[in-house]
């Protein structure tokens, strides 16, 4: 079971015309009308099945809901009876107009009703308390069934504005590259970038930035990224060399209370900017080698439907073949495996900071003192957990220089 901490604004009075009979209450009578800004709210939404769908009860839509999935707050619980995409909307953000924006409305079974900014909608260095009117564009004229949780609270493989990213130019905040610049890469040296995107949500719940501390795992500056974006690690193994997989920071948090990695929320917005390369790479990113955008299955079942289409443009047939892109850059290393790595040997033996890559290429591999001694602290300690068959699978040529 998932719960998925959301906001919203919410009408606890009828939709207009609203008939418990009528399985299309939500369509093109609600153009044009009015939200109240005051009404923000925030709430959970509870995904039984952690399958990254609430299902709606509307009884013509193909799929029914899934027993125990529900939106509830502080003192209601509500149940979707039908979702619906109002396009072209729009909201007056501290004076200034925003519209084009995708607002998504949710019909709950006792007539109620919900509405909120699409994720790829919000504007960046926005905030819900700076709203001051909401007016809902055009239905688009889609049956939903269900709404997926990630597109209203779970940016999938982000870095946090701000974070440096290595460029042939000199370090640049990621915020400020744009579609066609370069990017310095581990294996690749410098790589055009395809696709930016970005949102910003609330930088709590599911959307906290998880912190990796500066210095903590050599030279290297602070590097926040979204839950889902992977480090590069390295298993050092003294019978079969330095193995390289990738994990996402949420399984690496510090068992010693978040002195190296935690999980940092915290009360105002965050804007969250991810890459798309030619194939997926791994980027200089404050001293740590961190992932690009990967659009495998899963990142693109969380994808809105915008962001969907800039992609395809990129990607042409991804959406039915998600092999056309490539394999990722490393093996993905899961929380199941993660977590006793990082009981057992400590993540100062997996995670390492690099020197800024060369523009020309990537950087020479030699054997370290950090390397040496993980080595010897494997061998000390025996290297059975690392036979699993999932890791020895993992293991690849050695690490490059750290």
């Amino acid at each position: 079971m998932a719960d998925v901490s959301t906001w919203g604004w919410y009408s606890p009075s009828p939709w207009p015309g609203y008939s418990a009979a009528d399985q299309d209450n939500l369509d093109a009578s609600g153009n044009g009308l009015a939200v109240d800004p005051a009404s923000y709210v925030e709430f959970t939404m509870r995904d039984a099945n952690s399958d990254g769908v609430i299902y709606d009860a509307d009884t013509d839509d193909v799929q029914p809901p899934d027993p125990g999935e529900y939106v509830f707050g502080s003192s209601l619980t509500l149940y979707p009876q039908e979702i619906a995409l109002y396009t072209n909307s729009t909201i007056v953000i501290s004076g200034v107009t925003y519209s084009n924006v995708d607002i998504e409305v949710t019909l709950f079974t006792d007539g109620t009703w919900g509405a909120r900014l699409m994720d790829y909608s919000i504007p960046a260095g926005t905030h819900h308390s700076d709203v001051e009117s909401i007016t809902l564009g055009t239905w688009n004229g889609v049956e939903y069934d269900g709404v997926y949780t990630a597109n209203v609270d779970d940016p999938f493989v982000c870095f946090a504005a701000g974070t440096r990213i290595a460029t042939p130019g000199g370090l640049r905040a990621v915020d400020t590259l744009s579609e066609g610049d370069a990017v310095l890469t581990l294996d690749s040296g410098a790589q055009p970038i395809l696709w930016v995107d970005r949102c910003t949500v609330p930088g709590v719940g599911r959307n906290a930035p998880h912190l990796l501390r500066a210095g903590a795992f050599g030279a290297h500056g602070s590097l926040r990224l979204s839950a889902q974006h992977r480090l590069l690690l390295h298993l050092p193994d003294a019978g079969a060399g330095a193995g390289q997989v990738l994990c996402a920071i949420k399984h690496l948090l510090d068992p010693e209370g978040g002195r190296l990695v935690r999980r940092q929320p915290f009360g105002g917005p965050v804007t969250y900017v991810h890459l798309l390369l030619p194939r997926h790479s791994l980027l200089w990113a404050e001293g740590i080698w961190a992932e690009s955008l990967w659009p495998g299955p899963q990142a693109l079942k969380q994808m809105p439907p915008r962001a969907l289409d800039r992609l395809t443009r990129h990607i042409p047939g991804i959406e039915d073949d998600t092999t056309s892109y490539g394999a990722p850059a490393r093996p993905i290393l899961l929380a199941r495996d993660a977590k006793p790595l990082v009981r057992r040997y400590g993540l100062q033996c997996l995670i390492h900071a690099a020197p800024r890559p060369a523009a020309t290429g990537p950087p020479g591999q030699r054997d370290t003192l950090r390397a040496r001694l993980c080595a010897g602290a494997l061998a000390d300690h025996s290297t059975r957990s690392l036979r699993k068959a999932r890791l020895e699978r993992a293991v690849l040529p050695p690490a490059p220089s750290v």
